[in-house]
């Protein structure tokens, strides 16, 4: 059977500590072969006095040692204190002391008994432990954690400030529920959900509301954590305030996008007039160029008809150039609603228009071009100074070989356009 000797050397090795004694009666000091270890020193060295043992102490921790000590000896009550020693290699380590005062009834004789436990590590760790708190505490970085089902149980102070919201008013509800609002991206809610329901970890930028009703946008990292046994036991989130990136970020990309919408606009003025929406006479020129070269590539036939609007003048004369803009922009709409997809309307001048039909030929073109007459003559059109009958002079002309480019087809319909003038409009020659 084990000796108590035995018994307590083995529970000193298993808890890593040492037991020390002072004899009150002459202050003779002993410590166990642990305690000298735990000091750097050898076990067969002398017993050190009371005053070396305590000279052991940081200089910072050794009078609070002393009295602590003095207290016990003369009051009877429970030693125990955390402090720093520095050993005889200079090691600073601390160290846990626990004591009791004991009797011997037999020898009238008095003891402090104690045991000593290096806590270094374990120190450590509180100091870490204290310093990651402090941090997750005071840290700019919003810290959310939640419980297996996702409902908020703890929020650092960053959070409290920036949502609003505080921890007592948030834990026990799920972040989504508490701070997504009307604007809040369906697509981002559903992946952070998503996500969630996987146990899997997240990134992505979210618009939150505080308690008052503001916006403000976040970038969230959020993870899983599990315990050993692989069970979910929550998820934690690391949310930044990216609210004035983000609103710099906004704004040049609405920035850009109007660059882009005038861009765009201005290329369109370039190519169109504005208030007929047709093409202008340079696009009509250089689309016309293009058809030319194909009806000679290819030996295809293409005509071309040169419009004007009879007495246009005596309408703007009479009702006023708003009212002229409304006719304009009528006959636009209705010649475009009569035309193929491969034919091109454009305004050339005040109200002189053109038409370019591929693949068509005299005939074709002839009797495109009466469509478009009676379409304008039989339906008089609608303003705001009332109906206005209008007519419309045509000319046609054809491609051919004879006469191959684009300025002798205008020519050529121009003439025909003045001849139907000439012949009392309101006609097609």
């Amino acid at each position: 059977m084990l000796q108590n000797e035995d018994i307590l050397r083995l529970s000193h090795k298993v808890a890593q500590s040492g037991h020390w004694y002072i004899r009150l009666n002459d202050n003779t000091l002993f410590w166990s072969e642990e305690v000298f270890l735990l000091h750097g020193m050898s076990p067969n060295a002398t017993h050190p006095t009371v005053d070396n043992a305590l000279s052991f102490y940081h200089p910072k921790d050794r009078d609070r040692v002393e009295a602590l000590i003095n207290e016990t000896i003369e009051t009877g009550k429970p030693l125990s204190f955390e402090a720093r020693i520095v050993r005889v290699d200079g090691d600073v380590r601390w160290v846990e002391t626990l004591g009791e005062l004991k009797s011997s009834p037999s020898s009238n004789t008095r003891y402090l008994f104690g045991i000593f436990r290096d806590i270094t590590e374990n120190q450590q760790q509180r100091m870490h432990n204290q310093r990651l708190a402090w941090v997750l505490e005071n840290t700019q970085e919003l810290i959310l954690m939640t419980d297996s089902n996702g409902r908020i149980n703890w929020a650092n102070s960053a959070f409290e400030t920036l949502s609003g919201y505080s921890l007592e008013e948030a834990r026990g509800h799920k972040p989504g529920d508490l701070l997504q609002g009307p604007e809040t991206d369906p697509q981002t809610i559903a992946y952070m959900r998503d996500c969630v329901a996987r146990q899997q970890g997240f990134s992505c930028e979210v618009l939150n509301y505080t308690k008052g009703g503001a916006y403000y946008w976040l970038r969230i990292s959020c993870q899983p954590e599990f315990d050993s046994d692989g069970k979910l036991y929550g998820f934690n989130s690391i949310q930044t305030d990216i609210t004035q990136s983000k609103q710099i970020r906004l704004d040049l990309e609405a920035e850009i996008n109007e660059r882009r919408r005038l861009e765009e606009q201005l290329r369109y003025l370039a190519t169109h007039d504005e208030l007929s929406t047709l093409p202008n006479r340079r696009h009509f020129l250089e689309q016309a160029e293009k058809e030319v070269e194909r009806a000679r590539r290819h030996g295809r036939p293409l005509s071309l008809l040169m419009i004007d609007m009879d007495h246009f003048k005596r309408i703007n004369d009479q009702y006023g150039h708003s009212t002229g803009d409304e006719v304009i922009q009528t006959f636009a709409e209705r010649c475009q609603g009569m035309l193929r997809k491969s034919d091109t309307a454009a305004r050339i001048g005040g109200e002189e228009f053109s038409v370019l039909l591929p693949e068509t030929d005299n005939d074709s073109g002839r009797r495109m071009a009466e469509r478009l007459r009676s379409l304008i003559a039989d339906e008089p059109i609608k303003t705001q100074a009332g109906p206005i009958q209008l007519t419309l002079s045509i000319g046609v002309s054809t491609y051919r070989q004879d006469s191959p480019s684009v300025e002798a087809m205008i020519q050529e319909a121009d003439r025909r356009l003045y001849e139907a003038k000439d012949n009392g409009r309101d006609q097609v020659v």
